[in-house]
This record gives structure tokens, C-alpha cells and sequence, in this order.
């Protein structure tokens, strides 16, 4: 049963059938107990109603005067007496169980019986099956002035108008539980079905996201929901960026391998083909190749920053900065680095984003590259990396373009325009931002904002590359 609201419908009218048949069954044996108990109580006064009647005449009771129930004188009335002595012999009976046989008799004289060996005075309530279905009530008392004090009052009442009371109860009560349980069913299915409601909305909207007729899922969702359904749109925009990347990387490979593909074209042409330069053209075009799959492994394994390790920052940082000196034997590279940052992210594509900001710091800078680390100042803290130089800098109003796709501002230095849009690609991945501005030095600034930074020291049980 692989439904939700099946599954909980089930449970619930499970739990709710053994509820209300525990609770019937308490009832019904409550009130079976308390009907025995007023059958025990009604019959009380009638055995002090029979005691008062009785009156002693040479040292015997008489019961010339009758008793005050006309049920007892009544034939098959269902309610009967009889009085014994200590020896169990009959002393009187009234006139309904006179007429009622002896077989009933003999069961009421087996009660009394019982009855000898209690205290004086106590009241001791029977059930007794035997030629009938009774209650019985029993008393003995010491009479003074009798051969024989000892006396047994027994007042028996048939159980058929009893358990008659009891079935109607039950039936009652069955009925009545009956229509609750239906009723309880029916507001449960509609409150399960209101409660679901919501996971019904989103399973729609699911399948509106299957047909492209939407992008993501509406953020206003129960609180239980909402990091279900924050972690399913980032889940969208993530494959969303994986697809972006993948037509970019290809863009990237075709628009890298025009020109080796242009001088293979003609060298081939050529009676005598320069042997080398063809061969440098295929190790530069296996380059860019292996170099583009290298780079779309790399984001598609990305996933914000929850599956990545922590990466030291400075450690990066000073690993490209001893190579680029190699390259700028004539450029001050200075490091500032206010924490021990770290990121969670692929060091590969920290060194790729670090790597074209500080090339193009170097290759357009006048001699100077500062590289400064701080707080982002998010409401959730982060880390600022600024690359700074010493160039021309960046006009304000080409700071949007210089991200873009192929938008070179310099045309005499050798590149493809596709450094900064890579970065900024990279960024967007792990919910970075890119941000081009002036800096003291007088040149330009370019920023990298990452929203996961933290401190080394506060990493101490987190794994660190």
C-alpha cells in the first residue's frame, strides 16, 4: 500500500475501532454491574419488609399476616422468599414460590444454605443457575425467643427483566457507537484529506514542473514542507544550472577549437605541411578538450555547498600567487589575510576562479596585485575574496558586460573573453556573486562572495582538505 492517506485511513479507523469497542466493552460490563447492584439494592427492603411481618408465637414465627410485596403472593411474579432455619428446614415460603415447583425451591434452600455459614447480619448477593436464572439476597439473623434462633431471609428475583435492561443497553450502545464510528470516519477522512492537501498541491505542481509549465515550486508551504520544498527548488535551479553550464561548456569548446581547427584546415592544405605547428595545434586542441571535461565533471559533481569539503583559502591563494610570480617575475604580490578562511567547495574550481581574476590582476595591472580576505557582512557571515591592481581599471559602465560571454575590453592582449563569465558561471553554482569595482590602488577591483566562509578554528571537527 504504497498511499499516504490509505496508510493513515487504515491506522486511524484501526485505532479508532479497538477505542470504541474497549469503551463499549466497558460500558456495557459498568452497567451490567450497576443493574445487579439496584437488583441488590430492591431487594434489601423487601427482606426487612418480610422481617417486619414475621411475629413470634410459641417460640415460632408467623407469617399469618402475609407480606407487604404483592409479587410475592402473586404467581409466577419472578419473585420469591423463603425462610429457614439453622437446621436449612423450611419455616415459610411465600405463595408465588409455593406455586412455582420444587425444583426452585430446592435451588433458593441451596442458597440459604450458603448463606448459614456468614456473619450475622451480612447480606450476601448470588447469582444462581440452576432450575432458574436468579438474583438472590440472603440474610441470617439470631432471633431471641425461638427453639431455635437462628433464621435465614431469602428473597430471590428472576434475571430475565434484568438482562433484558442490560441487552436493550447494549444494543443501545452498540448502535450509538455504530453511528459515532461512522461520523468519526468520515471527519477523519475529511481531515486527513485537508492535511494531505498540501503534498497534493505539490505533487500537481511536480508534475507541472515535468511539463514545463513551471519553474519551480511556490515557496509558501506548511512549516513542516518548506524545507522539502526549498530543497526540491534547489534542486530545479541546480539542474537548471547544470544544463546552463553544459551548453556553455560546449559553446566554450566549439568557439576554443575554431582556431586549431582553422590551422589544421589549411596546414593540411599546404604541399608541405609544417609538421610541428599541426602537432602543437592537436596537444592544444586535446587541451581545451580534456580541459572542458575536466570543467563539466567538476559542476556536475558541484552541488551548492553541502556535498564538498573545506577548502583552505590562503592555501590556494598562496599556491597561485608563487606561480604567477614565476610568469610576473616584475609584480609586487601582496596576500592579506585578515582570518584562516575556509570554503566549502571543489578546490579545483576555487583554483579556476582565483586563477583567471588573478591572471587577468596580473596581465592587466601596471606591477602591483593585492589579494585581501574578510567577511562578507551577510545576515549568515560569509568570506570576500577582493583581487585588486594597479591598471586602468574598469569603467563603471562596462562592469555588467566584462561578465558576459566573449566581451573582451582589451583586443591587443591574447584571450577569448571567457575568464570573468567563467568565474561568475562557478560562482552562481555555489551561491557566490561577482562583484567589479575601483580599487585604492588604482586599478580594478573584482570581488568573489561566497555565502558558506568560515574560520579554520571554528572547522575543528569538519573535514578540511
Amino acid at each position: 500500500m504504497n498511499s499516504i492517506q490509505r496508510r493513515l485511513v487504515l491506522i486511524s479507523g484501526l485505532v479508532l475501532t479497538v477505542f470504541l469497542s474497549l469503551t463499549g466493552l466497558f460500558l456495557e460490563r459498568t452497567y451490567r454491574t450497576n443493574v445487579m447492584a439496584g437488583a441488590q439494592q430492591q431487594m434489601q427492603p423487601m427482606i426487612y419488609s418480610l422481617m417486619g411481618s414475621a411475629e413470634e408465637r410459641d417460640a415460632k414465627l408467623d407469617f399469618s399476616s402475609g407480606s407487604s410485596q404483592p409479587r410475592l403472593q402473586q404467581p409466577d411474579s419472578g419473585l420469591y422468599a423463603l425462610v429457614t432455619n439453622s437446621d436449612n428446614r423450611e419455616l415459610w415460603r411465600s405463595p408465588s414460590l409455593a406455586m412455582a415447583g420444587e425444583a426452585l425451591a430446592g435451588q433458593i434452600m441451596q442458597v440459604a444454605a450458603v448463606t448459614k455459614a456468614s456473619p450475622v447480619g451480612r447480606f450476601d448477593f448470588v447469582q444462581s443457575v440452576s432450575a432458574a436464572e436468579l438474583y438472590c439476597l440472603s440474610n441470617r439473623v439470631d432471633w431471641e425467643g425461638l427453639s431455635d434462633s437462628q433464621v435465614t431471609f431469602s428473597i430471590c428475583a428472576d434475571q430475565q427483566p434484568y438482562a433484558r435492561t442490560v441487552e436493550q443497553f447494549r444494543y443501545g450502545l452498540m448502535a450509538g457507537f455504530g453511528s459515532l464510528f461512522l461520523l468519526l470516519s468520515a471527519a477523519m477522512i475529511w481531515a486527513l484529506r485537508w492535511g494531505l492537501r498540501p503534498l497534493r498541491r505539490i505533487q500537481s505542481q511536480l508534475n507541472e514542473l515535468d511539463n514545463g509549465n513551471r519553474s519551480e515550486l511556490d515557496p509558501v508551504q506548511p512549516v513542516e514542507l518548506m524545507p522539502l520544498v526549498a530543497s526540491l527548488n534547489h534542486y530545479v535551479v541546480h539542474q537548471e544550472a547544470l544544463r546552463t553550464s553544459h551548453r556553455q561548456a560546449l559553446d566554450d569548446l566549439a568557439h576554443s577549437l575554431k582556431t586549431p581547427l582553422s590551422v589544421l584546415g589549411l596546414g593540411v592544405k599546404e604541399s608541405q605541411p609544417d609538421l610541428p605547428l599541426l602537432q602543437e595545434q592537436v596537444v592544444r586542441m586535446q587541451g581545451i578538450v580534456d580541459h572542458q571535461l575536466a570543467r563539466v565533471a567538476r559542476v556536475t559533481q558541484s552541488d551548492g555547498s553541502t556535498t564538498q569539503r573545506w577548502v583552505p583559502v590562503g592555501q590556494v591563494v598562496a599556491q597561485l600567487l608563487r606561480a604567477l610570480s614565476v610568469a610576473y617575475r616584475d609584480h609586487q604580490m601582496d596576500f592579506v589575510e585578515s582570518e584562516k578562511w575556509a570554503l566549502r567547495i571543489h578546490r579545483d574550481d576555487l583554483l579556476d576562479m582565483l586563477g583567471n581574476v588573478l591572471e587577468n590582476a596580473c596581465k592587466y595591472g601596471a606591477g602591483r596585485v593585492r589579494v585581501t580576505t574578510s567577511a562578507s557582512g551577510g545576515d549568515e557571515g560569509g568570506l570576500l575574496i577582493a583581487v585588486e591592481d594597479d591598471g586602468p581599471g574598469i569603467a563603471a559602465d562596462y562592469a555588467a558586460d566584462v561578465v558576459n560571454r566573449g566581451t573582451r575590453l582589451d583586443s591587443q592582449t591574447t584571450g577569448q573573453g571567457i575568464g570573468l563569465s567563467l568565474v561568475s558561471d562557478l560562482l552562481s553554482i555555489y551561491g557566490g556573486e561577482l562583484l567589479i569595482g575601483s580599487s585604492p590602488l588604482g586599478g580594478a577591483k573584482v570581488s568573489l562572495v561566497f555565502s558558506q566562509g568560515r574560520i579554520l578554528d571554528a572547522l575543528v571537527n569538519s573535514n578540511v582538505e
